[in-house]
C-alpha cells in the first residue's frame, strides 16, 4: 500500500498531461522495441539477440535491467529510515552479483553457447535437473515481473484516476505488446534509452537537492553522524547475512541479467560487458542512496513533511521540481520498470520454450520456436498480473524473487566446478525449495534462506558423495 500512495504523490495535479505522456512515451517505446526485433527469425534472434552484443550495450542493458522502480523508491526511503544500512541490498549488494557475474558466470557460460541457465544444468545434470530448473527460474522472473507491474500500475492509476485493477489491465497490456514484438534485440536498445533518462532525471534531482542545501559541503556537513552505520537497531545476526546474501547469490544465478552475457558476441565481450554494468550499476545506485542520507534535512528548510519508507522519495521530487521536471521523473519510474519486467517476461519466455517445447517438439522449425517463445510472454504477464494484483510491497516480491533464483546457485556452482552428479543437482533443488517454502512462506522462521542454502549445500554433497560411491560398482555391472 506505501508503494502506491508513494507513487500517487509523484502524479498528483498535472493527471491528464502526465497520462498523456506516459502512453506517449510507452508508445514511442514500442515503436522502438518493434523496430530493434524486426529482424527476429529464430529463437535465438528473439531470446539472445543473435549472439550480437558488444561489451557497452551488454553493461548498459544489465544496468537498466536491474536498475528497477525498487531501486530508486524503495531504497531511498530505507536509507532515510534506516541510513546507509538501508543501501546494503540495494545498490551494494546488487552490484556485488553483477560483478559475480563478470569474474565467474559471463565468460563461461557464453563459451558452452547456452540460451538459458537451465540450458546449462541439463548439459551437466541431465533433462530432469533442466526441466526443475526451468520450473525454478520461471517462478522467480514471473515475481519479479509481479514488482515491476504493480509499480507501472500504480503510476497509471495515480496518472488517470483508474482503479488499481483497470490500470494494470492496460499496464500488462502495454508490457506485453512491448516484450512480444521486440525480443531481446528490442529489449537491449530500449534499455540503453531508458539508462540514459534515468540517469539525467536523477541527476537532476540530486543537483536541486545539494542546491537547497546550500551547496554539497553544507549537505553534507547536515548530515547526522548516525546515517553512517551499516547496521541497524534490532536486526539479528541472521537478518543481516540474508541482506546481503539473498540479492547476491539471487543476482548471479539471475536468467534475467544472465542473457545479457549470453547475447554478447564472444566470452571476452560476455565479462568485460559485465564488468562495466556492476561499476555503472554501483555508481548510478549511490544517487537514490544520496536522497535518503541527505534529504531529510530539508524538510524544515522546505516546510514540508516527507512521507515514509516507499513514499519518501516521490514526496521529495514534489518538493524540489517543477511541475514539467515531476513529469520527467515520473518518466524515469516507467522508464525504470519497462527496463525490468521485459527482460523478467523474456526469461520465463526463454525456459518455457527452450526447455518446454523445444523438448516436445525436437522437430520444430526455427519459426515455430519463435512463435512459441512470444506466446510464452503473453502467459507469462497474465501469471505476473495475477501475482500483482496481490498487493505485496515491492521490496517484498524483489526479495522474494531473488530467494527462488538462489535455489540453483549450489547446482549451477557445483557445475561450473565439473561435478556432473545428476542425482546430486536434483536432490539439491528439491530439498530447498522444500525449506525455503516451509520456513519462510510458511513458517516465517528467521534465516529460513540460511538454512535453505546450508540444507542445498549439504544435500548436494552427501548424495554426490553416494554417486561418486556406486559409479565403481554401476560400471561393473
Amino acid at each position: 500500500m506505501s508503494a502506491r500512495l508513494g507513487l500517487r504523490s509523484v502524479c498528483r495535479g498535472n493527471a491528464a498531461i502526465t497520462l498523456t505522456l506516459i502512453v506517449l512515451y510507452v508508445a514511442a517505446q514500442i515503436a522502438l522495441a518493434v523496430w530493434a526485433g524486426r529482424g527476429a527469425k529464430s529463437d535465438a534472434d528473439y531470446l539472445v539477440a543473435g549472439r550480437s552484443l558488444g561489451p557497452f550495450a551488454v553493461g548498459m542493458s544489465l544496468f537498466a535491467t536491474w536498475f528497477a522502480s525498487e531501486s530508486l523508491i524503495a531504497t531511498s526511503g530505507e536509507v532515510a529510515r534506516d541510513g546507509i544500512a538501508g543501501a546494503r541490498a540495494e545498490p551494494f549488494a546488487y552490484a556485488i552479483g553483477i560483478l559475480a557475474i563478470a569474474l565467474f558466470f559471463a565468460y563461461r557460460l557464453r563459451s558452452g553457447g547456452f540460451i538459458t541457465l537451465a540450458d546449462f544444468l541439463r548439459s551437466k545434470f541431465g533433462p530432469a535437473t533442466e526441466s526443475l530448473a526451468a520450473v525454478v527460474i520461471a517462478l522467480s522472473a514471473t515475481t519479479w515481473s509481479a514488482a515491476q507491474l504493480f509499480a507501472f500500475a500504480t503510476i497509471i492509476s495515480s496518472a488517470s484516476g483508474l482503479d488499481f485493477l483497470p490500470a494494470l489491465i492496460g499496464a500488462t497490456l502495454l508490457v506485453m505488446t512491448y516484450t512480444m514484438f521486440g525480443g531481446l534485440a528490442g529489449d537491449v536498445v530500449t534499455d540503453i534509452v531508458q539508462g540514459a533518462i534515468i540517469i539525467v532525471a536523477i541527476l537532476i534531482l540530486f543537483a536541486l537537492m545539494a542546491d537547497a542545501s546550500g551547496g554539497l559541503p553544507a549537505m553534507w556537513a547536515a548530515a547526522p553522524p548516525t546515517i553512517w552505520s551499516f547496521t541497524a537497531p534490532g536486526e539479528s545476526w541472521s537478518d543481516r547475512i540474508e541482506l546481503w546474501l539473498i540479492p547476491i547469490a539471487g543476482t548471479m544465478v539471475s536468467q534475467e541479467a544472465l542473457s545479457r552475457t549470453l547475447a554478447a558476441r564472444s566470452p571476452e565481450v560476455a565479462r568485460r560487458g559485465a564488468l562495466w554494468g556492476a561499476a555503472i550499476y554501483l555508481s548510478v545506485g549511490l544517487i537514490p542512496v544520496s536522497f535518503g542520507l541527505f534529504g531529510p534535512q530539508l524538510a524544515p528548510i522546505l516546510g514540508v513533511q516527507f512521507g515514509a519508507d516507499e513514499a519518501y522519495l516521490p514526496s521529495l521530487a514534489q518538493a524540489l521540481f517543477p511541475p514539467w521536471l515531476l513529469i520527467v521523473f515520473t518518466g524515469a519510474l516507467v522508464s525504470a520498470i519497462l527496463s525490468s519486467v521485459d527482460s523478467a517476461l523474456l526469461a520465463v519466455s526463454a525456459v518455457v520454450t527452450e526447455s518446454g517445447y523445444r523438448r516436445l517438439r525436437s522437430d520444430a522449425s526455427p519459426l515455430a520456436l519463435l512463435h512459441a517463445a512470444r506466446g510464452a510472454t503473453v502467459a507469462a504477464a497474465a501469471v505476473a498480473a495475477f501475482l500483482a494484483m496481490q498487493g505485496e510491497s515491492l521490496r517484498n516480491l524483489v526479495l522474494d524473487a531473488g530467494a527462488i533464483a538462489a535455489v540453483l546457485a549450489v547446482p549451477i556452482i557445483a557445475g561450473l566446478a565439473g561435478s556432473t552428479a545428476r542425482r546430486a543437482a536434483l536432490a539439491a533443488i528439491v530439498v530447498q525449495m522444500a525449506v525455503l517454502g516451509v520456513l519462510d512462506w510458511g513458517l516465517g522462521v528467521p534465516g529460513a534462506f540460511l538454512w535453505m542454502v546450508a540444507s542445498g549445500t549439504a544435500t548436494f554433497a552427501a548424495v554426490a558423495a553416494f554417486e561418486r560411491r556406486d559409479a565403481p560398482r554401476t560400471s561393473r555391472l
